[in-house]
C-alpha cells in the first residue's frame, strides 16, 4: 500500500508555543493554501485525518466523506500544551529531553506511545483493500512513519525536517 502523509499548514499561533493536541486556529487564507496543496495530490482510494481542526479542514476540502482517527493526532504534551517552550521549568524539561522516546511530559505521552498508536493504525489499514491512501496529520506521525518505513532510528527522527503542508510518501 502507498501512504501519502500530508502535514497540516502552519497554524496561526504564537511561535515557540507548544500546541501538540490542542486545537489551534489556522490563518484566514487557509482555503487558498489548501487549494494549492490539493492540486498536487495523487489519486487515492481513501482519506484519513487526525480529528484536530488544523487537519480536518484540509481533509474535508479533499474528501467530504473522509475518515477520522485519533491515532493520527500529534504527540500529547500534557501539562505543557499551550505553554511557551521557554517557560517550561528546566527541571521538568531536561529529563524529558534526555529520553523523550520513553518518557512522557507530565500528563502527556512518550514518542514510543505515539509510534505504537500509529503502527496500530497502519496494521488496521493494511487489512483493507486500499492501494493508495492520503493521511492528513502532524509532524510527529510523519516522523513515526519515517521510523517505521524508512528505518530512521527513533533517536534521530525528531531531527528530520517536516514541512507544513508537505507530502511524504511511504510504502507499507
Amino acid at each position: 500500500m502507498e501512504l501519502h502523509l500530508i502535514r497540516h499548514i502552519k497554524p496561526d499561533y504564537p511561535e515557540g508555543t507548544n500546541y501538540g493536541q490542542t486545537d489551534v486556529p489556522l490563518p484566514a487564507d487557509y482555503a487558498i493554501i489548501h487549494a494549492g496543496i490539493i492540486k498536487h495530490l495523487p489519486e487515492y482510494d481513501a482519506v484519513y485525518s487526525s480529528p484536530l481542526r488544523r487537519c480536518q479542514l484540509l481533509a474535508a476540502a479533499i474528501a467530504p466523506g473522509h475518515h477520522t482517527d485519533p491515532r493520527l493526532m500529534e504527540l500529547h504534551f500534557g501539562d505543557w500544551e499551550g505553554r511557551k517552550w521557554d517557560d517550561i521549568d528546566r527541571q521538568e524539561l531536561d529529563p524529558w529531553m534526555e529520553d523523550y522516546i520513553n518518557r512522557a511530559p507530565p500528563n502527556g505521552e512518550s514518542l514510543l506511545t505515539l509510534v505504537n498508536r500509529f503502527a496500530d493504525f497502519v496494521d488496521e489499514l493494511n487489512a483493507t483493500s486500499h492501494r493508495r491512501v492520503l493521511i492528513i496529520t502532524h509532524a510527529g506521525i510523519i516522523r513515526a512513519a519515517m521510523y517505521l518505513f524508512n528505518h530512521i532510528p527513533l533517536n534521530q527522527i525528531m531531527m528530520e525536517k517536516v514541512d507544513y503542508g508537505g507530502t511524504y510518501t511511504f510504502r507499507t
